[in-house]
């Protein structure tokens, strides 16, 4: 039982080489080997950056890999997904993107459904968030002021367990939570929680095992198309039925790489930030 992460200032920075045999630890030793980019960006945007590091060391924008990450913001307690791993730059873009665009989303919720659920693929996580509306969370329908109840010294453990007992016991036709002491309502908060593999916060609650969200219902390509036709100010929760798919994005920043070799142009890099 927890607090729910929430802020405005989100983001994903990753840190992309070519350098063979490269990770995390690279970047810890020799962070000029590659380059930070911030997330999330515009398509093609992302595909400039890419050509841009790809010309610095010589290769084919193909060739760069997606080795160290940070999470900023609303992602900030969530550094053990391992987009590096199974991931790419586009998949982190594209999961940015979905979070930053849509303010409702809470992290903590989204992340927690997806552990719980054994969803684990970048695809899964942005399909998830595009349906973040169909998730089992529920905020809590007449939580308590606890600094009027004089209940604000309790541990966040006893807050969220208090908010749960009140919740629940509201829907129970057998209690009258209204005669319930504090110590029975927290007593019925941890029960039910316990019993129900209930994920509670502060503020709402999830039961993580009701109902199913479809975690294929976007293919990757659609969602690079739909990006590319409106840009960066996609409505993800406004997303029309899949039609053609558009080339990948290793395509696009190759494409992007051989405009800028023929226009001879130059760029600045991402201001750096510290992972």
């Amino acid at each position: 039982m927890k607090l729910n992460e929430k802020t405005g200032q989100s983001a994903i920075v990753i840190w992309v080489t070519a350098r063979q045999g490269a990770s995390f630890e690279t970047y810890r030793t020799d962070p000029s080997a590659g380059a930070e980019i911030r997330l999330p960006l515009a398509p093609a945007q992302l595909a400039d950056e890419l050509a841009r590091e790809a010309e610095r060391e010589g290769v084919e924008p193909k060739s760069l890999c997606l080795c160290g990450w940070k999470y900023l913001g609303r992602f900030m307690p969530f550094e053990w997904l391992p987009l590096n791993e199974i991931g790419t730059a586009e998949d982190a873009n594209l999961l940015a993107a979905a979070i930053t665009r849509d303010p409702d989303i809470d992290c903590d919720v989204l992340f927690q459904y997806c552990d719980l659920r054994e969803i684990f693929e970048p695809l899964g996580y942005i399909n998830v968030a595009l349906q973040y509306d169909a998730l089992p969370y529920r905020k809590w329908s007449n939580p308590l002021d606890l600094k009027e109840i004089g209940m604000d010294d309790l541990s966040l453990h006893e807050k969220c367990a208090l908010q749960l007992g009140w919740e629940l016991a509201g829907k129970d036709d057998s209690r009258d939570r209204a005669d319930m002491s504090v110590d029975e309502l927290i007593d019925f908060g941890e029960s039910e929680a316990e019993n129900r593999d209930l994920v509670v916060w502060l503020h709402g609650y999830m039961d993580p095992y009701e109902g199913e969200i479809d975690t294929a219902r976007y293919s990757k390509e659609y969602i690079i198309e739909s990006c590319e036709q409106v840009g960066f100010d996609i409505d993800f929760s406004r997303l029309p039925e899949p039609e053609e798919s558009l080339d990948d994005m290793a395509r696009a920043a190759e494409s992007a790489l051989e405009e800028k070799k023929e226009n001879g142009l130059e760029g600045e890099h991402e201001e750096e930030i510290p992972f």
